[in-house]
């Protein structure tokens, strides 16, 4: 038997950094793109797993996956199998269509298609919510690493969510629903950029919680304003105002500077500076920032002249479209 699994990475998370434990309350506006994880499960007549991890040129061998521990590069994919009760002979493929530490939610992508892959195969598919709930915990129950709950549900989910978090990691989920002009003006206008860095979430996390931890520090502030910018840019979408959403996305961006010194890097002030001479009016670091990519937001014609300029200085551009369709997986014919 042969399964298949896709799951979309996220840009663009309004609000990012209020979907933590730390921040208690919150809410964050994401677009699921394009942008995928992929996974293919073939069983076999032997014992054990191995897992293909393409992108990195990697071949996992767990002879016996009780006895496997998660001192491992890729602890992620074992957990998700451990989690996931598997008890057969496995050959499990995985790739991503962006870098390793894009900052666009890839690890939540990998986690919620091998989940839903697995689940298919065990005869018992699991539904958006539980797929983004268990995902969530791999990274926080079983690999103890910090994690919002965003990530997983723009994989498990698709499409633009908004997520108010009424208390840690409980939410509600719903979808913004934008007409097909608006939603095609976004991403006729956007750019997603790889600064070329790979980034570390739960480092950065961990770098401003101990900000948070300090008298009289900054970190507070920019946290209360993060809590604001989901909703302002959710009428903004509601509404079709890409200047609007522009703007709200600058305010993002400068209280996201302001949670540490190191969620900027100079890179991403190098694109910025490019990308607001040549056309964009609006920038956000994706995710937690210390590396990874930024959404720019262009000026109507001046798509192409942004791009250009990026790529002329060596960065990398991530073409990308909203998807609105969940976390899948299918048995392949």
């Amino acid at each position: 038997m042969i399964i298949e699994a896709v799951a979309s990475n996220r840009v663009g998370d309004f609000g990012g950094w209020t979907d933590t434990w730390f921040a208690k309350q919150g809410a964050v506006v994401n677009f699921a793109v394009d942008l995928f994880a992929r996974v293919t499960i073939q069983t076999r007549g032997r014992r054990g797993i191995t897992i293909y991890a393409q992108n990195f040129g990697d071949v996992v061998e767990i002879p016996d996956l009780e006895s496997a521990t998660y001192e491992h590069q890729h602890a992620l994919l074992i957990a998700a199998l451990k989690v996931m009760r598997i008890r057969q002979g496995l050959n499990v493929w995985i790739s991503a269509d962006v870098p390793a530490g894009c900052g666009t939610g890839s690890s939540a992508a990998v986690s919620v298609a091998m989940i839903k892959g697995l689940s298919v195969l065990s005869g018992e598919p699991l539904v958006a919510h539980e797929v983004a709930r268990l995902a969530h915990s791999l990274e926080t129950r079983e690999l103890k690493i910090q994690s919002g709950i965003q990530d997983q549900i723009a994989a498990a989910y698709g499409g633009i969510c908004y997520v108010e978090m009424y208390e840690y990691p409980n939410s509600y989920v719903s979808h913004i629903d934008v007409p097909d002009e608006t939603r095609m003006e976004l991403e006729n206008h956007w750019v997603l950029v790889y600064e070329g860095a790979r980034h570390l979430s739960s480092n950065v996390h961990l770098k401003v919680i101990a900000e948070l931890k300090k008298k009289g520090s900054r970190t507070r502030k920019a946290l209360e304003t993060l809590c604001t910018t989901a909703a302002e840019a959710k009428k903004a979408l509601l509404r079709g105002d890409l200047a609007q959403l522009a703007e709200i996305m600058n305010v993002n961006n400068a209280a996201q500077k302001a949670l540490h010194p190191e969620i900027t890097t100079n890179n991403f002030d190098l694109i910025e500076e490019i990308a607001r001479k040549n056309g964009a009016i609006g920038a956000m670091i994706n995710g937690a920032g210390g590396g990874g990519s930024i959404l720019l937001l262009c000026r109507p014609g001046r798509k192409f002249e942004v791009e250009r300029a990026l790529t002329r200085e060596g960065f990398r551009v991530l073409p990308c479209r909203i998807n609105p369709h969940p976390g899948r997986a299918w048995r392949a014919r």
